[in-house]
């Protein structure tokens, strides 16, 4: 048994949170540089403002309406994300995360229970997220992952915000009604492909020949069509599988032309991309950096490039990722463009514990080892960025616009949300 807990209007929650006076305005969040918009209050939706929109052709019908826009304050919403994670592991023994705003949960030891147990059960738990973090959610009970998610749609219209597919009469109604396209895993173009072939509803997905499902999306789509039936392809992960790259990468907030600009900004993805590898005990033996200008200026000279090098050993210090990355970026770096973007990325990880040596490279730097902890600490102690490196640069005026980002209350000291009493 499996339920998926998902946050409603998660970004907007979390700004409402620590603001209250949000509570029933249209609320719009914005994307890297306030360029689309990535999430709406219900009140924005019915505004007929559309998901992934750019902000400009908006923002005029969003004033008119009163509304609210701000910018991705991304550091908050993966603490409230860390907060929600841990009310519901301390309810439910194994909890897989799936996303910032969603979670699966074994239900399997609470059967016991029956239908109307595990309802309440949910919907305390329900409670208890809204008590102790402020996000209302939405859960969705089944048999298996699909159906939980199937679940979760009715549970986002139901009043309580908990719904069940567990008997084959109600699967049944929920499925004949659900599009192909709002299936888990199935997007607008693989939908496209299936109506064309006479499957447009969940149902008719579940019913379907397993032979042409095959053809049509491959073992996937099989393990799809088994899992509307009722049955459980997908176990829960509770321990994510090893990750194999990474990475980091912002669009500028202004124009990059230099050289000096780009080797800032390359070395500061570089930095917290190594900070990363460090927090989750990792070590990269490949690095990468990409450059690209602004596609969406078609007058400008467009130019994208990127490069890769194998490390001599792997490594999660800063400095030698610096250095490489500033070493690949310019070379592939050209004068007389407009550059909107770079970034970093990191492949063939490995765990700290697992790194192969080379006997013509010299071993890990312990004394590199020890500044890259002395410099984590502080910047846990005092904020992010509180101590880098000065290739990052001091003013980075490139750095991505943020001019309606609300504090980071709870990972910044000098943030914290401050309470007047008279």
């Amino acid at each position: 048994m499996f339920a998926l807990v998902d946050c409603n209007c998660f970004y907007v929650s979390c700004e409402r949170v620590f603001d209250p006076s949000l509570e029933g305005k249209p609320v719009v969040v914005l994307s890297n540089n306030d360029g689309c918009i990535v999430a709406r209050s219900p009140e924005a939706k019915a505004l007929g403002i559309p998901m992934g929109a750019p902000y400009h052709k908006y923002k005029h019908q969003l004033q008119n309406a009163g509304a609210i826009a701000l910018s991705s304050n991304y550091e908050l919403y993966g603490d409230m994300s860390h907060r929600v994670y841990g009310v519901l592991l301390s309810s439910v023994p194994e909890v897989e995360i799936y996303s910032i705003d969603e979670c699966f949960l074994d239900l399997s030891g609470f059967m016991h229970l029956g239908t109307d147990g595990l309802m309440d059960f949910c919907m305390r738990l329900r409670q208890k997220v809204l008590k102790y973090t402020g996000i209302p959610t939405g859960i969705g009970i089944a048999k298996n992952k699909v159906l939980s998610k199937a679940a979760n749609h009715v549970a986002k219209q139901s009043v309580s915000g908990v719904a069940e597919l567990i008997t084959d009469e109600l699967c049944d109604r929920v499925l004949n009604n659900l599009a192909v396209e709002d299936i888990w895993g199935i997007n607008k173009r693989l939908g496209l492909r299936l109506r064309s072939h006479g499957i447009a509803t969940a149902a008719q997905l579940r019913d379907a020949n397993e032979s042409l499902v095959k053809q049509i999306m491959g073992i996937v789509g099989v393990r799809l069509m088994y899992e509307l039936r009722g049955v459980s392809c997908l176990p829960l992960e509770a321990i994510a599988p090893p990750q194999k790259n990474m990475v980091c990468s912002r669009s500028f907030g202004q124009p990059v032309t230099t050289m000096a600009q780009m080797h800032e900004a390359i070395a500061y993805h570089a930095a917290r991309a190594a900070a990363k590898l460090r927090h989750r005990e990792l070590r990269a033996s490949v690095l990468g950096v990409f450059l690209t200008t602004n596609r969406f200026q078609p007058n400008d000279l467009q130019y994208s490039n990127s490069i890769s090098v194998s490390l001599p050993t792997a490594t999660n210090s800063s400095q030698v990722l610096i250095r490489y990355a500033k070493l690949c970026i310019t070379s592939i770096f050209r004068e007389g463009f407009s550059y909107k973007k770079c970034g970093v990325s990191l492949n063939d990880l490995s765990s700290v514990d697992a790194v192969q040596l080379d006997l013509l490279s010299p071993a890990v730097d312990c004394h590199d080892e020890k500044l890259m902890a002395v410099i984590d600490l502080l910047n846990r102690r005092y904020g992010s960025g509180t101590m880098r490196f000065a290739s990052e640069g001091i003013k980075q005026e490139w750095k991505m616009k943020t001019d309606m980002r609300s504090p980071r209350y709870t990972t910044r000291w000098d943030e914290l949300l401050v309470v007047k009493a008279n």
